[in-house]
Protein backbone atom coordinates (compact mmCIF):
# COMPACT_ATOMS: atom_id res chain seq x y z
CA UNK A 1 0.00 0.00 0.00
CA UNK A 2 1.48 3.40 -0.92
CA UNK A 3 2.24 5.76 1.90
CA UNK A 4 -0.29 8.49 2.65
CA UNK A 5 0.74 11.60 0.67
CA UNK A 6 -0.36 15.22 0.96
CA UNK A 7 -3.06 14.93 -1.72
CA UNK A 8 -4.53 11.88 -0.03
CA UNK A 9 -4.40 13.58 3.36
CA UNK A 10 -6.27 16.60 1.97
CA UNK A 11 -8.93 14.33 0.47
CA UNK A 12 -9.27 12.51 3.79
CA UNK A 13 -9.82 15.81 5.60
CA UNK A 14 -12.54 16.79 3.13
CA UNK A 15 -14.33 13.48 2.73
CA UNK A 16 -13.69 11.39 5.83
CA UNK A 17 -13.29 13.94 8.61
CA UNK A 18 -15.40 16.99 7.66
CA UNK A 19 -18.88 15.45 8.20
CA UNK A 20 -17.97 14.29 11.71
CA UNK A 21 -16.36 17.64 12.54
CA UNK A 22 -19.48 19.46 11.36
CA UNK A 23 -21.72 17.31 13.53
CA UNK A 24 -19.58 17.85 16.62
CA UNK A 25 -19.30 21.62 16.11
CA UNK A 26 -23.01 21.99 15.33
CA UNK A 27 -23.85 20.28 18.62
CA UNK A 28 -21.34 22.20 20.72
CA UNK A 29 -23.90 22.66 23.50
CA UNK A 30 -27.59 21.83 24.09
CA UNK A 31 -29.00 24.99 22.50
CA UNK A 32 -26.84 24.80 19.37
CA UNK A 33 -27.92 21.20 18.93
CA UNK A 34 -31.60 22.16 18.58
CA UNK A 35 -31.84 25.56 16.86
CA UNK A 36 -32.36 25.88 13.13
CA UNK A 37 -29.67 26.75 10.58
CA UNK A 38 -30.56 29.45 8.09
CA UNK A 39 -28.58 30.41 4.98
CA UNK A 40 -31.47 31.86 2.96
CA UNK A 41 -31.56 35.06 5.04
CA UNK A 42 -27.86 35.76 4.47
CA UNK A 43 -27.21 38.17 1.58
CA UNK A 44 -23.52 38.37 0.78
CA UNK A 45 -22.01 38.47 4.25
CA UNK A 46 -24.99 40.30 5.81
CA UNK A 47 -27.80 38.68 7.79
CA UNK A 48 -31.26 40.16 7.28
CA UNK A 49 -34.15 39.38 9.64
CA UNK A 50 -37.61 40.68 8.75
CA UNK A 51 -39.32 41.70 12.00
CA UNK A 52 -43.06 42.29 12.37
CA UNK A 53 -44.74 43.76 15.43
CA UNK A 54 -47.91 45.47 16.60
CA UNK A 55 -51.50 44.60 15.63
CA UNK A 56 -53.40 44.49 12.36
CA UNK A 57 -55.80 47.44 12.50
CA UNK A 58 -58.37 46.11 10.07
CA UNK A 59 -60.08 43.99 12.73
CA UNK A 60 -63.12 45.28 14.63
CA UNK A 61 -66.86 45.04 15.26
CA UNK A 62 -69.32 47.42 13.61
CA UNK A 63 -73.01 47.98 13.19
CA UNK A 64 -74.79 45.99 10.48
CA UNK A 65 -74.63 48.96 8.10
CA UNK A 66 -71.58 50.62 9.68
CA UNK A 67 -68.24 51.54 8.14
CA UNK A 68 -65.80 48.65 8.01
CA UNK A 69 -62.61 48.77 10.14
CA UNK A 70 -59.71 50.75 8.69
CA UNK A 71 -56.86 48.47 7.53
CA UNK A 72 -53.54 49.15 9.24
CA UNK A 73 -50.84 46.61 8.52
CA UNK A 74 -48.50 45.41 11.25
CA UNK A 75 -45.28 47.36 11.53
CA UNK A 76 -42.22 45.98 9.78
CA UNK A 77 -38.56 46.55 10.52
CA UNK A 78 -35.53 44.86 9.04
CA UNK A 79 -32.61 43.87 11.22
CA UNK A 80 -29.24 43.85 9.48
CA UNK A 81 -26.00 42.56 10.93
CA UNK A 82 -22.76 41.05 9.66
CA UNK A 83 -21.82 37.41 9.99
CA UNK A 84 -18.97 36.70 12.40
CA UNK A 85 -15.87 34.81 11.27
CA UNK A 86 -15.07 31.62 13.19
CA UNK A 87 -11.87 29.66 12.59
CA UNK A 88 -10.31 26.45 13.86
CA UNK A 89 -6.71 25.92 12.76
CA UNK A 90 -4.31 22.98 13.03
CA UNK A 91 -0.57 22.91 12.33
CA UNK A 92 1.89 20.05 11.92
CA UNK A 93 5.61 20.55 11.40
CA UNK A 94 7.11 19.24 8.17
CA UNK A 95 9.68 17.23 10.13
CA UNK A 96 7.00 15.51 12.20
CA UNK A 97 5.00 14.71 9.09
CA UNK A 98 7.97 13.23 7.27
CA UNK A 99 8.94 11.18 10.30
CA UNK A 100 5.44 9.76 10.65
CA UNK A 101 4.73 9.17 6.95
CA UNK A 102 6.99 6.14 6.97
CA UNK A 103 4.00 4.50 8.64
CA UNK A 104 0.52 5.48 7.47
CA UNK A 105 -1.02 4.64 10.84
CA UNK A 106 1.32 6.98 12.67
CA UNK A 107 0.46 9.86 10.34
CA UNK A 108 -3.27 9.21 10.65
CA UNK A 109 -2.99 9.12 14.45
CA UNK A 110 -1.07 12.40 14.43
CA UNK A 111 -3.67 14.04 12.19
CA UNK A 112 -6.56 12.73 14.24
CA UNK A 113 -5.02 13.99 17.48
CA UNK A 114 -4.63 17.49 16.02
CA UNK A 115 -8.19 17.43 14.68
CA UNK A 116 -9.63 16.26 17.98
CA UNK A 117 -7.88 19.08 19.85
CA UNK A 118 -9.11 21.67 17.32
CA UNK A 119 -12.61 20.21 17.43
CA UNK A 120 -12.82 20.26 21.23
CA UNK A 121 -11.46 23.80 21.51
CA UNK A 122 -13.77 25.09 18.76
CA UNK A 123 -16.77 23.43 20.43
CA UNK A 124 -15.85 25.01 23.74
CA UNK A 125 -15.45 28.43 22.15
CA UNK A 126 -18.82 28.20 20.38
CA UNK A 127 -20.55 27.07 23.58
CA UNK A 128 -19.08 29.98 25.54
CA UNK A 129 -19.92 32.55 22.87
CA UNK A 130 -23.60 31.57 22.95
CA UNK A 131 -23.79 33.23 26.39
CA UNK A 132 -21.65 36.28 25.57
CA UNK A 133 -22.50 39.78 24.38
CA UNK A 134 -20.46 39.76 21.16
CA UNK A 135 -17.56 41.75 22.58
CA UNK A 136 -15.81 38.64 23.92
CA UNK A 137 -15.72 39.99 27.50
CA UNK A 138 -14.77 37.17 29.89
CA UNK A 139 -14.54 38.99 33.22
CA UNK A 140 -13.63 42.31 34.83
CA UNK A 141 -10.42 42.77 36.81
CA UNK A 142 -10.19 44.21 40.29
CA UNK A 143 -7.67 47.00 40.90
CA UNK A 144 -4.12 45.64 41.31
CA UNK A 145 -0.66 47.17 41.39
CA UNK A 146 2.10 45.40 39.43
CA UNK A 147 1.26 41.74 39.92
CA UNK A 148 0.77 38.53 37.92
CA UNK A 149 -2.17 37.12 39.90
CA UNK A 150 -5.44 39.02 39.59
CA UNK A 151 -8.83 38.88 41.21
CA UNK A 152 -11.52 38.77 38.54
CA UNK A 153 -15.31 39.06 38.64
CA UNK A 154 -15.76 35.50 37.40
CA UNK A 155 -13.31 32.63 36.74
CA UNK A 156 -15.93 30.60 34.86
CA UNK A 157 -14.56 31.31 31.39
CA UNK A 158 -10.83 30.92 32.07
CA UNK A 159 -8.70 27.81 31.64
CA UNK A 160 -4.96 27.25 31.83
CA UNK A 161 -3.24 27.60 28.48
CA UNK A 162 -5.62 30.10 26.92
CA UNK A 163 -4.36 33.46 25.65
CA UNK A 164 -6.17 36.65 26.60
CA UNK A 165 -6.01 40.38 25.94
CA UNK A 166 -6.58 42.98 28.66
CA UNK A 167 -8.64 46.00 27.60
CA UNK A 168 -9.36 49.25 29.40
CA UNK A 169 -12.59 51.17 29.73
CA UNK A 170 -11.98 52.80 26.33
CA UNK A 171 -11.81 49.29 24.78
CA UNK A 172 -8.13 49.66 23.96
CA UNK A 173 -5.81 46.68 24.41
CA UNK A 174 -3.32 47.35 27.21
CA UNK A 175 -1.89 43.81 27.45
CA UNK A 176 -1.86 41.43 24.51
CA UNK A 177 -1.61 37.64 24.25
CA UNK A 178 -1.07 36.93 27.92
CA UNK A 179 -1.23 33.22 28.73
CA UNK A 180 -3.38 32.05 31.65
CA UNK A 181 -1.05 29.89 33.74
CA UNK A 182 -3.32 29.24 36.75
CA UNK A 183 -7.01 29.53 37.65
CA UNK A 184 -8.11 29.49 41.30
CA UNK A 185 -11.90 29.19 41.42
CA UNK A 186 -12.01 29.32 45.22
CA UNK A 187 -9.95 32.52 45.49
CA UNK A 188 -11.51 33.96 42.33
CA UNK A 189 -8.13 34.67 40.73
CA UNK A 190 -6.20 34.03 37.54
CA UNK A 191 -2.43 34.15 37.02
CA UNK A 192 -0.95 35.47 33.78
CA UNK A 193 2.43 34.95 32.14
CA UNK A 194 4.92 37.72 31.40
CA UNK A 195 5.96 40.82 33.27
CA UNK A 196 3.77 42.00 36.17
CA UNK A 197 1.39 44.86 35.37
CA UNK A 198 -1.25 47.07 36.94
CA UNK A 199 -5.03 46.92 36.47
CA UNK A 200 -7.90 49.20 37.42
CA UNK A 201 -11.42 48.09 38.27
CA UNK A 202 -12.76 48.82 34.77
CA UNK A 203 -10.20 46.68 32.91
CA UNK A 204 -11.53 43.46 31.44
CA UNK A 205 -10.35 40.32 29.64
CA UNK A 206 -11.20 38.89 26.23
CA UNK A 207 -9.84 35.92 24.33
CA UNK A 208 -6.73 37.02 22.43
CA UNK A 209 -7.78 38.83 19.23
CA UNK A 210 -11.52 38.27 19.74
CA UNK A 211 -12.67 41.73 20.82
CA UNK A 212 -15.98 42.59 19.08
CA UNK A 213 -15.66 39.52 16.83
CA UNK A 214 -17.77 36.99 18.72
CA UNK A 215 -21.32 35.70 18.25
CA UNK A 216 -24.24 37.89 19.27
CA UNK A 217 -25.03 35.78 22.32
CA UNK A 218 -27.57 35.69 25.12
CA UNK A 219 -25.94 38.47 27.15
CA UNK A 220 -26.73 40.84 24.30
CA UNK A 221 -30.13 39.41 23.32
CA UNK A 222 -31.42 39.39 26.93
CA UNK A 223 -30.18 42.90 27.80
CA UNK A 224 -32.66 45.76 28.02
CA UNK A 225 -32.56 48.94 25.93
CA UNK A 226 -29.29 48.17 24.14
CA UNK A 227 -28.70 48.25 20.39
CA UNK A 228 -28.76 44.85 18.73
CA UNK A 229 -28.87 43.82 15.06
CA UNK A 230 -28.76 47.53 14.25
CA UNK A 231 -31.98 48.25 16.20
CA UNK A 232 -31.95 50.68 19.15
CA UNK A 233 -34.15 49.00 21.75
CA UNK A 234 -34.27 52.17 23.84
CA UNK A 235 -36.67 53.56 21.22
CA UNK A 236 -38.01 50.20 20.01
CA UNK A 237 -39.26 48.70 23.29
CA UNK A 238 -41.19 45.99 21.45
CA UNK A 239 -37.83 44.37 20.64
CA UNK A 240 -36.75 44.06 24.29
CA UNK A 241 -36.72 40.61 25.96
CA UNK A 242 -38.90 39.59 28.89
CA UNK A 243 -36.78 39.89 32.04
CA UNK A 244 -37.45 38.75 35.60
CA UNK A 245 -34.83 39.89 38.12
CA UNK A 246 -34.22 38.97 41.77
CA UNK A 247 -36.14 35.74 41.30
CA UNK A 248 -35.16 33.98 44.53
CA UNK A 249 -36.20 30.38 45.15
CA UNK A 250 -37.25 28.53 42.02
CA UNK A 251 -40.80 27.25 41.78
CA UNK A 252 -42.93 25.66 39.11
CA UNK A 253 -45.46 28.46 39.51
CA UNK A 254 -42.69 31.03 39.05
CA UNK A 255 -41.51 29.37 35.85
CA UNK A 256 -45.07 29.08 34.58
CA UNK A 257 -45.67 32.76 35.31
CA UNK A 258 -42.86 33.68 32.92
CA UNK A 259 -44.07 31.20 30.29
CA UNK A 260 -47.52 32.80 30.52
CA UNK A 261 -46.00 36.30 30.43
CA UNK A 262 -44.16 35.81 27.11
CA UNK A 263 -47.29 34.22 25.64
CA UNK A 264 -49.43 37.16 26.75
CA UNK A 265 -46.95 39.85 25.65
CA UNK A 266 -45.69 38.44 22.37
CA UNK A 267 -47.31 35.11 21.62
CA UNK A 268 -44.07 33.38 22.62
CA UNK A 269 -44.39 29.61 22.93
CA UNK A 270 -41.72 28.51 25.38
CA UNK A 271 -40.43 25.07 24.44
CA UNK A 272 -36.88 24.95 25.83
CA UNK A 273 -35.52 25.82 29.28
CA UNK A 274 -31.81 26.32 29.85
CA UNK A 275 -29.97 27.07 33.09
CA UNK A 276 -26.77 26.96 35.09
CA UNK A 277 -25.82 23.85 37.06
CA UNK A 278 -26.90 25.39 40.37
CA UNK A 279 -30.35 26.31 39.05
CA UNK A 280 -30.85 22.80 37.71
CA UNK A 281 -29.92 21.38 41.12
CA UNK A 282 -32.46 23.71 42.70
CA UNK A 283 -35.11 22.42 40.30
CA UNK A 284 -34.13 18.82 41.12
CA UNK A 285 -34.40 19.65 44.82
CA UNK A 286 -37.86 21.08 44.19
CA UNK A 287 -38.96 17.87 42.47
CA UNK A 288 -37.51 15.81 45.31
CA UNK A 289 -39.30 17.89 47.94
CA UNK A 290 -42.64 17.37 46.17
CA UNK A 291 -41.88 13.66 45.60
CA UNK A 292 -42.01 14.13 41.84
CA UNK A 293 -40.28 11.78 39.39
CA UNK A 294 -37.22 13.29 37.72
CA UNK A 295 -37.88 12.51 34.05
CA UNK A 296 -34.95 12.73 31.64
CA UNK A 297 -35.03 13.16 27.86
CA UNK A 298 -32.29 12.75 25.27
CA UNK A 299 -31.28 15.65 23.03
CA UNK A 300 -29.29 15.67 19.82
CA UNK A 301 -25.56 15.55 20.44
CA UNK A 302 -25.91 13.10 23.33
CA UNK A 303 -27.13 15.67 25.85
CA UNK A 304 -29.57 14.76 28.60
CA UNK A 305 -32.18 17.15 29.97
CA UNK A 306 -34.71 17.14 32.76
CA UNK A 307 -38.28 17.93 31.78
CA UNK A 308 -40.73 20.63 32.75
CA UNK A 309 -44.29 19.99 31.49
CA UNK A 310 -42.87 17.85 28.71
CA UNK A 311 -40.24 20.36 27.49
CA UNK A 312 -36.46 20.04 27.94
CA UNK A 313 -34.88 21.64 31.01
CA UNK A 314 -31.22 21.61 29.91
CA UNK A 315 -28.03 22.82 31.55
CA UNK A 316 -24.87 24.42 30.22
CA UNK A 317 -21.55 24.95 31.98
CA UNK A 318 -21.28 28.47 30.54
CA UNK A 319 -24.74 29.65 31.60
CA UNK A 320 -24.36 32.50 34.14
CA UNK A 321 -24.95 31.55 37.75
CA UNK A 322 -28.47 32.03 39.08
CA UNK A 323 -29.97 32.20 35.59
CA UNK A 324 -32.80 30.40 33.82
CA UNK A 325 -33.68 31.04 30.17
CA UNK A 326 -37.05 30.25 28.61
CA UNK A 327 -36.73 30.00 24.83
CA UNK A 328 -39.16 29.87 21.93
CA UNK A 329 -36.96 27.95 19.50
CA UNK A 330 -39.00 29.08 16.49
CA UNK A 331 -37.60 32.61 17.03
CA UNK A 332 -33.93 31.52 16.98
CA UNK A 333 -31.61 30.67 14.11
CA UNK A 334 -27.92 30.27 13.52
CA UNK A 335 -27.56 32.29 10.33
CA UNK A 336 -24.65 31.20 8.16
CA UNK A 337 -23.27 31.51 4.67
CA UNK A 338 -22.56 27.78 4.75
CA UNK A 339 -21.69 25.06 7.23
CA UNK A 340 -18.18 24.54 8.59
CA UNK A 341 -15.77 23.96 5.71
CA UNK A 342 -12.05 23.95 4.99
CA UNK A 343 -10.13 26.96 3.74
CA UNK A 344 -8.72 25.58 0.52
CA UNK A 345 -5.98 26.69 -1.85
CA UNK A 346 -6.45 25.16 -5.32
CA UNK A 347 -8.40 22.33 -3.70
CA UNK A 348 -5.65 21.53 -1.19
CA UNK A 349 -6.76 21.54 2.43
CA UNK A 350 -3.25 21.05 3.82
CA UNK A 351 -0.81 23.73 2.70
CA UNK A 352 2.55 25.02 3.85
CA UNK A 353 2.78 28.15 5.95
CA UNK A 354 4.80 30.83 4.15
CA UNK A 355 8.45 31.03 5.32
CA UNK A 356 7.98 28.21 7.84
CA UNK A 357 8.52 24.41 7.68
CA UNK A 358 4.95 23.89 8.88
CA UNK A 359 1.80 22.53 7.24
CA UNK A 360 -1.65 23.70 8.29
CA UNK A 361 -5.37 23.31 7.68
CA UNK A 362 -8.12 25.69 8.78
CA UNK A 363 -11.84 25.21 9.31
CA UNK A 364 -14.04 28.27 8.84
CA UNK A 365 -17.65 29.30 9.30
CA UNK A 366 -19.22 32.71 8.65
CA UNK A 367 -22.30 32.94 10.89
CA UNK A 368 -24.08 34.59 13.80
CA UNK A 369 -26.85 33.84 16.25
CA UNK A 370 -30.13 35.68 15.78
CA UNK A 371 -33.43 36.02 17.66
CA UNK A 372 -36.36 37.50 15.73
CA UNK A 373 -38.64 37.96 18.78
CA UNK A 374 -36.77 38.59 22.05
CA UNK A 375 -40.00 39.53 23.86
CA UNK A 376 -41.21 35.99 23.20
CA UNK A 377 -38.28 34.67 25.26
CA UNK A 378 -37.53 35.21 28.93
CA UNK A 379 -34.63 35.31 31.36
CA UNK A 380 -34.91 34.82 35.12
CA UNK A 381 -31.91 36.11 37.06
CA UNK A 382 -31.07 35.95 40.74
CA UNK A 383 -32.39 32.41 41.03
CA UNK A 384 -31.26 30.80 44.29
CA UNK A 385 -28.86 27.98 43.42
CA UNK A 386 -28.32 24.66 45.20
Amino acid sequence: MPHLNMAAASEALKINYLPALRYQLNTANPILSVIDRNSESVVGSEIRMALRYGRQGGVGNRAEDGTLPVPNSRKTKQAKFETKNLFARIQISDKTMKASRSRDGAFVSLLEAELEDAQNDAKDSMARQVFGDGTGRLATFSAHTTVNTFTVSNTQYFVEGMFIDVLNNANSVTQSQREVTAVDDVAGTITLSGAPFTTVATDYAVVFGNYNQELTGFASVFALNNTIYGIDRNTNKWFNPTVKTATGAISEVGIQRQIDDVDRKAGGKTNFLLSSYGVRRAYQDLLLATKRTTDVMKLKGGYEALTYNGMPFAVDKYAPTGTLYGLDLSTWSLYHIEDWTWLQEDGAVLHRVADRPVWEASLVRYCDLGCSKPKGNFIMTGVTEQ
